[in-house]
Protein backbone atom coordinates (compact mmCIF):
# COMPACT_ATOMS: atom_id res chain seq x y z
CA UNK A 1 0.00 0.00 0.00
CA UNK A 2 1.37 3.22 -0.84
CA UNK A 3 1.66 5.97 1.77
CA UNK A 4 0.30 9.26 1.90
CA UNK A 5 2.16 12.05 1.96
CA UNK A 6 2.23 14.62 4.08
CA UNK A 7 3.92 18.14 5.18
CA UNK A 8 6.29 18.44 8.28
CA UNK A 9 3.54 20.47 9.77
CA UNK A 10 0.45 18.14 9.92
CA UNK A 11 2.65 15.17 10.78
CA UNK A 12 3.75 17.14 13.89
CA UNK A 13 0.26 18.18 14.69
CA UNK A 14 -0.79 14.35 14.25
CA UNK A 15 2.41 13.53 16.91
CA UNK A 16 1.33 16.08 18.93
CA UNK A 17 -2.33 15.11 19.04
CA UNK A 18 -0.84 11.95 20.14
CA UNK A 19 1.10 13.33 22.91
CA UNK A 20 -1.69 14.97 24.51
CA UNK A 21 -3.81 12.46 25.21
CA UNK A 22 -1.48 11.48 27.90
CA UNK A 23 -1.67 14.08 30.58
CA UNK A 24 1.58 14.00 31.80
CA UNK A 25 2.47 15.21 28.61
CA UNK A 26 0.22 18.26 28.33
CA UNK A 27 3.17 20.57 28.82
CA UNK A 28 4.89 19.60 25.42
CA UNK A 29 4.53 22.51 23.32
CA UNK A 30 5.77 21.56 19.60
CA UNK A 31 7.74 18.33 17.91
CA UNK A 32 10.22 19.21 14.98
CA UNK A 33 9.85 17.19 11.87
CA UNK A 34 12.86 16.51 9.39
CA UNK A 35 13.46 14.61 6.35
CA UNK A 36 15.64 11.53 6.98
CA UNK A 37 18.02 9.86 4.37
CA UNK A 38 19.27 6.56 4.47
CA UNK A 39 16.57 4.16 5.41
CA UNK A 40 14.20 2.12 2.95
CA UNK A 41 11.19 2.09 5.30
CA UNK A 42 10.53 6.26 6.72
CA UNK A 43 11.81 9.28 5.19
CA UNK A 44 11.43 11.15 8.12
CA UNK A 45 12.09 11.58 11.98
CA UNK A 46 11.05 13.32 14.85
CA UNK A 47 14.37 15.74 15.59
CA UNK A 48 13.64 18.02 18.64
CA UNK A 49 10.58 17.83 21.30
CA UNK A 50 10.18 21.28 22.70
CA UNK A 51 8.39 22.15 26.73
CA UNK A 52 7.64 25.31 27.95
CA UNK A 53 11.18 26.92 29.17
CA UNK A 54 14.39 24.32 29.61
CA UNK A 55 12.39 22.00 30.98
CA UNK A 56 13.14 17.84 30.68
CA UNK A 57 10.64 16.21 28.92
CA UNK A 58 9.52 13.46 30.49
CA UNK A 59 10.73 10.09 29.55
CA UNK A 60 6.80 8.63 29.24
CA UNK A 61 6.72 11.59 26.70
CA UNK A 62 9.29 10.47 24.82
CA UNK A 63 7.58 7.14 24.51
CA UNK A 64 4.51 7.99 23.55
CA UNK A 65 6.12 10.29 20.64
CA UNK A 66 8.42 7.27 19.61
CA UNK A 67 5.16 5.01 19.55
CA UNK A 68 3.36 7.54 17.42
CA UNK A 69 6.67 8.12 14.93
CA UNK A 70 6.30 3.88 14.27
CA UNK A 71 2.43 3.87 14.17
CA UNK A 72 2.54 6.76 11.29
CA UNK A 73 5.60 5.91 9.69
CA UNK A 74 3.34 3.15 8.55
CA UNK A 75 0.80 5.57 6.93
CA UNK A 76 2.48 8.33 6.52
CA UNK A 77 5.39 9.87 4.56
CA UNK A 78 7.07 13.36 4.41
CA UNK A 79 6.36 15.84 1.49
CA UNK A 80 9.91 17.38 1.17
CA UNK A 81 8.80 19.45 -2.19
CA UNK A 82 5.85 21.20 -3.34
CA UNK A 83 5.73 21.35 -7.15
CA UNK A 84 4.09 24.56 -9.06
CA UNK A 85 2.17 22.81 -10.57
CA UNK A 86 0.63 21.28 -7.40
CA UNK A 87 -0.14 24.25 -5.70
Amino acid sequence: MAKILRTAPEIERLILNELTKAAICDGVSAVTVSPLTGRADTNWEVTHISVPGSGRVPQVCIDICAAAVDALRQHYDLLLEIEAGEL
